[in-house]
């Protein structure tokens, strides 16, 4: 950031005069005392760099918890979120029942006052980055000289008729009715479950359900590929369906599923009946992120720097962005190691310094927790199940968790 050096205007806007008295009259009053005058509190506002927090995803929670760093470098933030935030590393597992609501939420409101920062709670409905102008859902308008975006992503829909009582696993509001529709239901209910999608999300919400209630849900993962868990290292794969098939789980392949209802989907043009339904169909960036002037239909565009390439004061980060370097998954690992690339980019903008670059992991490590106090870890085309690999994914979540509750 260029430092600015307003010229300086007394209290009643007329520019100010040096008054230099006669020697007598500074022999007669002494040494002043030194004080703070109106004109130097408006230039050191004026040299302040705001910058606004759309979201409060992995990224934009770090930089929340570093705002006392932030605010020594002269740097002040403002936060548009919801008041609380769950943890999408233990979604299906709140889904299922195995966690509580309460273990996966992070405060997000408390985290800002802790941390002194002015949180606006509720969403962002519209950004203009033209005008550097944002439009809340309530219709609050607010300006912005630098803007981190961190809106998180949906499921993807292309193609795809959704009845709006359908479940999605993203976002997370979508997805907690299932916890709400399962403790209402009975030992033998024998309620059938279709899961649209046969990606690690997928799986791992059929293991969780089947786990837990096998003996009053019959789960179906609905496959539009040649077969389920089609990105995972093959021997981790045929793991996995070989576990999900013992705890009952019916897994189906090359299917075309055109339109999920809460008591029926259209597969392969026949409708086929089920007592409830999850949309697991791989992750893209929410409408908001694809607003023509701001983004594209894969998200917003970022360079390395994780800086819009035509709105330099625009920051985009996690499932909303486009990487332009290189493709990346929407992934968490993204969002939480952009979390420090962006507390550098901040200061070094504030301070007048080239801006650093993120440079993501080749493989980054993934671990599905499949219920029954086992999970399967992958790195690349590395991978190990069991009890020892869900402990590793405890102890990373909880210590991630422990970091801002």
């Amino acid at each position: 950031m260029t430092p600015r050096v307003p010229e300086a205007r007394d209290p009643c806007g007329a520019t100010a005069r040096a008054h230099h008295p006669p020697d007598d009259e500074v022999a007669a009053l002494g040494t002043p005392p030194t004080t703070r005058s109106d004109t130097d509190e408006r230039a050191a506002a004026q040299d302040r760099l705001g910058v606004v927090l759309v979201g409060a995803g992995h990224t934009n929670l770090h930089v929340l918890d570093q705002a006392p760093r932030l605010r020594a470098a002269g740097i002040d933030l403002t936060l548009v979120a919801p008041a609380t935030f769950v943890y999408s590393g233990m979604a299906t597992a709140v889904a299922a029942g195995a966690r509580s609501l309460e273990e996966a939420t992070i405060d997000v409101a408390a985290l800002a006052r802790r941390r002194g920062v002015r949180h606006l709670v509720g969403r962002v409905g519209a950004i203009d980055p033209a005008t550097g102008r944002l439009g809340l859902e309530d219709g609050t308008s607010l300006g912005w000289e630098v803007a981190a975006l961190n809106l998180g992503s949906v499921v993807r829909t292309e193609g795809l008729e959704v009845a709006d009582d359908v479940a999605t696993v993203k976002p997370f509001e979508r997805l907690i009715g299932v916890r709400r529709w399962l403790s209402t239901l009975p030992p033998g209910a024998d309620a059938r479950v279709n899961i649209v999608g046969g990606g690690p999300t997928g799986l791992e919400l059929a293991g969780q359900l089947a786990h837990r209630f096998g003996d009053r849900l019959t789960v179906t993962v609905l496959e539009r590929g040649a077969t389920p868990g089609a990105g995972l290292p093959p021997g981790g794969r045929r793991v996995v369906l070989r576990l999900l098939q013992r705890r009952g789980v019916r897994l189906r392949s090359r299917t075309d599923v055109s339109a999920v209802h809460g008591d029926h989907l259209v597969v392969d043009g026949t409708r086929e009946a089920h007592d409830a339904a999850v949309i697991a169909t791989g992750l893209v960036p929410p409408a908001l992120a694809t607003t023509a002037g701001l983004g594209q239909p894969d998200g917003i565009p970022v360079t390395a720097t994780l800086v819009h390439p035509a709105h330099d004061g625009l920051y985009a980060v996690g499932d909303c962005a486009l990487f332009t370097p290189q493709p990346l998954p929407r992934i968490g690992v993204h969002g939480v190691r952009q979390g420090p690339v962006l507390v550098e980019s901040l200061l070094a903008r504030a301070a007048g310094a080239p801006l650093p670059r993120y440079r993501p992991q080749t493989r980054a490590l993934q671990i599905l927790d499949l219920g029954g106090g086992t999970a399967l870890a992958t790195r690349g085309r590395w991978w190990a199940t069991g009890s020892t690999m869900l402990r590793l994914k405890q102890r990373i979540d909880q210590r991630w968790l422990a970091r801002y509750g």
